[in-house]
């Protein structure tokens, strides 16, 4: 008896030092993003969750999930379908389609230079980046999806081992998910206009022409008024302001804070490559930067939230050269090698 006790104990330590010898240990070992861009610390303060560091294993991952229509029912949208990286990730339709063709009734935000943001959505509807793909993916007007097929869909496609990579996890989840999305669109940075290269770099072979400089000067005055809003650098300021295109504005940012102060505020989008981001505005309603000029020279409506900077009594007024300088200054904010890259 003692020797077949022998002889069984030692057949199952051999079997189990044979498993643990053929088992491969997988590496986890993330490397951390390196920019491509030098950013201006002063004007650039970054906004990265702590617990979501940029790896380049997670941008690739979030690359890749981007624009992979896996993510949504029946395999019909990607974020690429409303986000186009060709044109600094925003649309140049007025509305973009979602689930079964249904029309949004948002004109589609540019997702360039999100890193810098604090808040995420026309309304501000979203805290993090995270929160908004999280929200994308099951919304029933966008990806229609739920978060169980995604997962499955992902695990067959073999996301596992790429999840490991970027997270040291083959456990793939919605939060995962929602950081990889979430580490690529904050690496999709934009600071490489002729603006930058003379403002921030000194390129002698950027230097403004008489009429880009005209329009800067006017973009910096109070006649102008742009800066207030769209602060040089960024050109944005990570508020919400009520800019008077109607007399009885939508809810704005109330629909967020229930608070009637808020009504008709929306977001203050970015102006870097604003010349290849038409239509304007949260509901697209110009089609040109000569539209929106218009409109700010001579068409701003009074409303009890109108921001009390663009309470000019209708507008500021610029004449028909001073409209052509500003749109020349604008275009200098154009950075064509983030649109070629």
């Amino acid at each position: 008896m003692k020797k077949a006790l022998f002889i069984l104990s030692f057949i199952f330590i051999l079997f189990s030092c044979g498993e643990k010898d053929t088992g491969i240990t997988k590496q986890y070992n993330p490397t951390p993003y390196q920019f491509s861009e030098q950013i201006p610390q002063r004007d650039f303060p970054l906004y990265i969750p702590a617990d979501n560091p940029l790896t380049e294993e997670g941008v690739e991952l979030g690359k890749d999930l981007f624009s992979n229509k896996i993510l949504s029912v029946d395999n019909e949208l990607s974020c690429t379908s409303c986000h186009n990286p060709d044109k600094a990730f925003a649309s140049n339709n007025r509305f973009d389609k979602g689930y079964k063709g249904k029309l949004m009734t948002r004109n589609t935000m540019s997702l360039t230079n999100l890193v810098f943001n604090k808040y995420f959505g026309w309304e501000g509807s979203h805290s993090s980046l995270e929160e908004a793909v999280l929200s994308t993916i099951e919304n029933k007007d966008e990806f229609h999806e739920n978060w169980d097929n995604v997962i499955v869909k992902l695990l067959d496609a073999g996301y596992a081992d790429k999840f490991y990579k970027a997270f040291g996890t083959d456990d793939i989840t919605p939060q995962l998910v929602a950081k990889a999305i979430a580490q690529y669109i904050r690496s999709n940075v934009s600071i490489n206009s002729k603006f930058d290269r003379a403002y921030y770099f000194d390129d002698p072979n950027a230097r403004f022409t008489p009429l880009e400089t005209k329009g800067y000067e006017l973009f910096l005055s109070e006649k102008g008024d742009c800066f207030h809003c769209h602060r040089v650098g960024p050109f944005f300021d990570n508020r919400f302001h009520n800019n008077g295109l109607d007399a009885n504005p939508e809810r704005g940012l109330a629909d967020v804070t229930d608070e009637a102060t808020d009504v008709g505020k929306f977001k203050t989008g970015s102006l870097r490559n604003i010349a290849i981001t038409a239509p304007y505005m949260h509901d697209g309603r110009y089609k040109t930067l000569k539209e929106v000029l218009d409109f700010y020279s001579d068409h701003v409506n009074y409303s009890s939230t109108l921001d009390p900077n663009m309470n000019h009594m209708g507008g500021i007024f610029l004449d028909e050269d001073e409209k052509e300088a500003v749109i020349a200054f604008l275009k200098t904010l154009t950075d064509e090698k983030y649109l070629n890259k």
